[in-house]
């Protein structure tokens, strides 16, 4: 059953067994698995319930529904837009539908630097398996790949580059290019049409617009949840809620599970508890071609296509290097960060069919911080503490040179990047000025869609949050299953990653059981 929040019309008291909160790629698959097992299951979403007929495809409606703040939440200081889906479904309903896995790489590097020995590809082996057939996971079909992703891909392949095309979770897809603002086609397989349906016909109950404000633990060693019924788009407190339960699965996110955990008391005795952030920050290059060289990149799949020649993974330290990729969809959103305004910004918008986009994922180790603040209606305002190292912004420069050389072996005309003041790249003489380009709010916009850490696994609370099963170290009976269980980064996209840590931990739990 899913009960939406305008459909609550006085204060809910509710019992159960096990409380998942957040239906993204963690709470959907631990949510399905716990229902199947016959667990009585309740899912509390923030966010609203949105079905195929709901997406417009207009980017001014679908943000503010979709998107945690509207996709405007932020780093402290600014300079990094850092996204995440709120609604039935989580990020899944607005990614790009890349399927990809933990490196190998990655996963010697857990199991070398933190000891993490139980976290190994034969043991993650039958997740994947499950996860990917769940998901319809395939390579994607050629038909899908626009002229923005190819002229990427085949020039990389013309140079020598090592190069791939995503593995996705669609189903009949028709190219229409809307994956950021929900699929109007129902063809992207994420939780809303995967694992939450199935877990709501197996009995468990879900709730959207629901936001969890703490968590009380009681004396008879159960949890009380204190919830708030909210208007959907203010998100304004409506009606109480309580929950009692024994068992508590968060998955509300990087940025807001560890709020819930801090603002239950939950914090003591985990100091590791909203450290160890990665954002993998990104910044788009808009390389412009002659008007007869259409890129169309707001058509086929935005994001199909990689350059993986440059990636530096290494057991010594899990991800580096840089990737390129190539990405389109939503003009909306690439006209706004090109920062241009009148005439400038008309020519900028005349070019855009023959310009082609490419992203720059530069991974980062976890060095960010987290801390929040409530407001008197319960809403919290995450801060988000992050500043690039030296070593990042030495490598995030040299992904810039490389895209620009690149594009320009593309047959580009010329090359700019997300910022106010950095100038138009013209030709390959001027690559020299790249080095000189402030990385600094203010100076230029990055974004982050694979915010990871908070809560990570270790193997005992003085260097993690969460062991080897996603257990809390200092409670019993709370488990976390969302990105922020990542020591390090996991992989360029999260979505199956943190998807097979959940089935891996709730099937332990169950086998336990």
């Amino acid at each position: 059953m899913i009960t939406q929040g305008h459909e609550i019309t006085a204060a809910l008291k509710l019992k159960t067994h096990s409380v998942v909160i957040g239906s993204g790629a963690g709470g959907g698959v631990a949510a399905y698995h716990l229902a199947a097992a016959g667990v009585d299951t309740v899912v509390i979403e923030e966010g609203g319930y949105f079905q195929a007929k709901d997406f417009n495809q207009r980017e001014e409606d679908m943000m503010p529904a979709l998107y945690r703040s509207a996709g405007r939440q932020t780093t402290t200081d600014g300079m990094i837009y850092v996204w995440q889906g709120s609604a039935f479904g989580g990020s899944t309903l607005i990614n790009t539908a890349d399927a990809t896995p933990i490196e190998p790489e990655v996963l010697h590097h857990w199991q070398q630097h933190f000891g993490l020995g139980t976290l190994t590809e034969e043991s993650l082996a039958a997740s994947y398996s499950r996860v990917y057939k769940d998901l319809n996971v395939h390579r994607l079909e050629e038909h899908l790949l626009n002229r923005n992703n190819s002229v990427l891909l085949q020039t990389a392949r013309r140079l020598g580059y090592k190069t791939g095309v995503f593995d996705s979770n669609r189903k009949g897809c028709v190219g229409s290019g809307y994956c950021y603002s929900g699929c109007a086609y129902d063809a992207k397989q994420g939780t809303n049409l995967t694992y939450l349906p199935r877990a709501s016909e197996l009995g468990a109950q879900i709730y959207t617009d629901m936001r969890v404000d703490r968590i009380e633990r009681l004396s008879t060693g159960r949890y009380r949840i204190h919830a708030s019924v909210v208007e959907r788009g203010s998100r304004a407190y409506r009606l109480p809620v309580e929950i009692d339960a024994v068992r508590i699965v968060l998955a509300a996110g990087t940025v807001h599970t560890p709020a819930i955990l801090k603002r239950s008391g939950f914090d003591k005795g985990l100091p590791q508890l909203g450290r160890n952030i990665s954002l993998q920050p990104q910044i788009g290059l808009a390389a412009h071609f002659d008007a007869s060289d259409k890129m169309t990149s707001w058509r086929g799949a935005p994001q199909s296509c990689y350059v993986s020649e440059f990636d530096d993974n290494r057991a010594s330290h899990g991800l580096g290097g840089f990737r390129m990729e190539g990405v389109g969809g939503l003009p909306g959103i690439l006209a706004g960060f090109g920062k241009t305004i009148g005439k400038e910004h008309k020519r900028l918008m005349s070019e855009y069919p023959h310009t082609q986009f490419t992203a720059l994922l530069v991974p980062d180790q976890p060095t960010g911080t987290m801390d929040w603040e409530w407001g008197a209606d319960g809403k919290v305002k995450p801060k988000i503490q992050y500043t690039p190292k030296a070593e990042w912004v030495q490598r995030f420069r040299k992904a810039m040179k490389t895209a620009a050389e690149l594009m320009f072996e593309a047959g580009a005309r010329r090359v700019t990047f997300n910022s106010t003041v950095y100038p138009s790249i013209t030709n390959r003489d001027q690559f020299a000025k790249i080095d000189e380009f402030p990385v600094a709010p203010g100076m230029v916009a990055l974004t982050s869609a694979h915010v990871q850490g908070s809560c990570r696994i270790g193997l005992n609370a003085d260097v993690g949050v969460v062991d080897q099963n996603l257990k809390l170290h200092n409670l019993d009976n709370i488990y976390v299953v969302d990105g922020s269980v990542m020591p390090t980064t996991a992989a360029t996209h999260t979505m199956i990653p943190i998807m097979v840590m959940a089935d891996r931990a709730m099937h332990a739990l169950l086998h336990q059981a």
